[in-house]
């Protein structure tokens, strides 16, 4: 018995060693498995994310479904910094979709897991939250976050990173309508494009250039640049950057009024719409067909694309897009005589305006404006039309200093996409090199840096003698063209263009007039206050008479205290009329200097073109003639030669 005992312990011994044994053998050999397995995951999420990518250049609506389906199926074997690599990726392709409210969602998700990202992952996740401020119409936010990625990036040696930090910047700045940065961005996302040799992306630039020349006003230039990019797209059948080429060139040409060819170009889109995974997008082709048929007055056919559009704009996130669409609702309602709804639809729009950025409400109050305008005419409630009418006029100002200032940047931009122009079709030559004899190159290839570089040398000279000559140019002819003081036309730039368009009238065409206007007393201002008073005064007087003038209406100073506005197409009693509003805009206006209340009064001469009138000059008289009268019958008044 204590034999068996014995040998019972001795067994029950080696029991408990070997378990420890055992033990100790899983918990060594355990971390490295999972090193094992760490590394098979990185390797396998690098191979899927190149996958998604594949995907969303053909459709992301096809990424997004490839993408939500591995966060389902693998979510055990990722790690945090690994599924959020996913998450943004996905975030990325709804923001393309236009699923905003998804984007924001997985945004606010990877929100609570930024310590433990990496910089190249932080920097992703900047540029998915710089979107959605954009998208939501949160533009300050929007530039912050984007100038906190780009200097995060510039910190890293990442050429891709940089490149997709510096194409969102010039995105920013295209849609919020600062070109010349827009232009730096993209030069700077161009020179790491072109060493990267991805033709592709090229053509993603082109693509946004023409938006970048549709809001500066050169519509026929959006045109090319954008049709040279959408050749690309067709030609390597990618659907959905086709379809995105087709809607802009549809808004531009329907900005032209060229109805036909929008029509044409939605067509195609919605064609091509068949072909991708997000079945939305259909929208984009129904509401650009709605407005292309407003614009032709077929009412028919806009009410029955304006119906289909509407099936789609509950999933509308964007507040641009949906401001877009009631406004060419409500012209519908209004051209088949619907008040009653118009005024409806207008009181949403107008609710849907207070959300979108200053620096883009312009042109969308524009349309809000000129329709209420309208709704108020069908209503014979003539009295708020008037005020519509006011509030139209102070808009029109606005726009045509943005349209003046952006028409002045407009040759800037056609400058710098010679560059790069010249540029790609360097880059096209290397890249037949590089597949044709590349043992070649690589023997060439310290002579070739040298050709290179002188090259790029002759070029940087090229483009700096040019440059220079261009701004010479330009500040020269603003020199002799603009009055320093005010801004407005010099004496004889603006003579010049009132003897342009008289030659251009005919012989029995009087509907060309003059208005010559004076300050009365502005010597005294100078005596009394000094000549920095009478400055300010000046320019004061100016911006004011610029208001009140229409928006084709010319303004000059003449002479020291001395204006002429140039009607072209306007009749003698609308000139009075416009002359009393300038009389009364200055009566009002209230300018202080040091503290002193300045009033100031003006004097006006009208004048019409006559058949007896040989010359402008002739009529410049009798304009002037008018202006004496005024001042001799007790000045601020107006006075009309006949």
């Amino acid at each position: 018995m204590q034999v068996q005992q014995g040998s019972y312990f001795k067994h029950l011994n080696s029991l408990v060693l070997l378990t420890i044994l055992v033990t100790c053998l899983y918990l060594y050999c355990a971390p490295l498995k999972a090193q094992q397995k760490t590394a098979f995951d990185e390797q396998w999420l690098t191979t899927q994310l190149h996958t998604a990518h594949e995907k969303s250049i053909q459709d992301p609506g096809q990424a997004i479904e490839f993408v939500a389906l591995l966060l389902v199926e693998h979510t055990s074997r990722l790690t945090v910094l690994q599924r959020t690599r996913l998450q943004l990726n996905l975030a990325e392709n709804y923001l393309l979709n236009g699923e905003i409210t998804k984007s924001i969602e997985l945004e606010q998700q990877i929100a609570k897991q930024l310590n433990s990202l990496s910089s190249d992952a932080l920097i992703s996740y900047y540029l998915v939250k710089s979107d959605i401020y954009n998208f939501t119409g949160q533009t300050e936010k929007s530039l912050a976050v984007l100038m906190t990625a780009k200097k995060l990036v510039e910190q890293l040696d990442n050429d891709k990173l940089k490149s997709d930090v510096y194409g969102t910047l010039a995105n920013f700045y295209v849609y919020n309508h600062d070109d010349i940065r827009a232009l730096d961005y993209f030069y700077k996302s161009y020179v790491i494009i072109k060493r990267s040799g991805s033709l592709l992306d090229l053509a993603y630039i082109e693509s946004t250039m023409a938006k970048s020349y549709e809001y500066l006003f050169d519509y026929n230039k959006a045109i090319e640049v954008q049709t040279k990019a959408l050749d690309y797209f067709l030609k390597h059948d990618l659907a959905f950057d086709s379809l995105v080429s087709y809607f802009h060139l549809a808004k531009v040409y329907l900005k032209m009024g060229r109805s036909q060819e929008a029509i044409a170009s939605s067509q195609k889109l919605l064609t091509l719409s068949k072909k991708l995974a997000n079945e939305k997008l259909v929208y984009y082709g129904y509401i650009i067909l709605a407005e292309a048929y407003l614009l032709e007055q077929d009412m028919a056919q806009a009410s029955h694309y304006l119906s289909l559009s509407n099936q789609y704009f509950d999933r509308l996130e964007d507040v641009v897009t949906i401001a877009n669409h009631f406004y060419t609702q409500a012209g519908i309602e209004l051209a088949l005589n619907l008040p009653e709804q118009a005024t409806i639809t207008l009181t949403k729009a107008q609710q849907l305006s207070k959300q979108i950025p200053i620096e883009n409400s312009i042109t969308s109050l524009l349309k809000l404006t000129r329709l209420l305008t309208q709704l108020a005419v069908q209503q014979q409630d003539y009295q708020q039309a008037y005020l519509h009418q006011q509030d139209l006029i102070a808009l029109n100002a606005q726009h045509y200093n943005k349209v003046r200032e952006l028409s002045r940047s407009r040759y800037q931009v056609q400058f710098d996409t010679k560059q790069v122009e010249i540029e790609r079709q360097l880059l096209e030559k290397d890249k037949e090199l590089s597949e044709f004899a590349l043992q070649e190159i690589k023997q060439q290839q310290a002579l070739q840096k040298t050709i290179m570089l002188s090259v790029l040398l002759l070029f940087l000279l090229l483009l700096i003698f040019s440059w220079r000559q261009y701004s010479l140019k330009r500040k020269f002819s603003v020199l002799a063209n603009t009055d320093v003081l005010t801004g407005v036309a010099n004496r004889r730039k603006i003579i010049e263009l009132a003897q342009l368009q008289w030659q251009q009238l005919k012989k029995d065409d009087h509907n060309f007039c003059l208005i010559a206007f004076d300050l009365d007393h502005f010597k005294n201002i100078n005596d009394d206050f000094g000549h920095p008073a009478g400055d300010l005064v000046l320019q004061a007087i100016t911006n004011t008479s610029l208001r009140a003038i229409r928006e084709n209406d010319i303004l000059g100073r003449i002479g020291g205290e001395e204006f002429l506005v140039v009607l072209n197409n306007t009749t003698l009693a609308e000139a009075t009329e416009i002359a009393n509003r300038i009389k009364t805009e200055i009566e009002k206006e209230r300018i202080i200097s040091d503290g002193n209340e300045i009033k100031v009064t003006a004097s006006f001469g009208v004048a019409q073109k006559q058949a007896q009138l040989g010359s402008f000059k002739d009529l410049f008289k009798k304009a002037d003639k008018a202006l004496y009268a005024a001042k001799d019958h007790g000045r601020n008044r107006v006075e009309i030669d006949e």
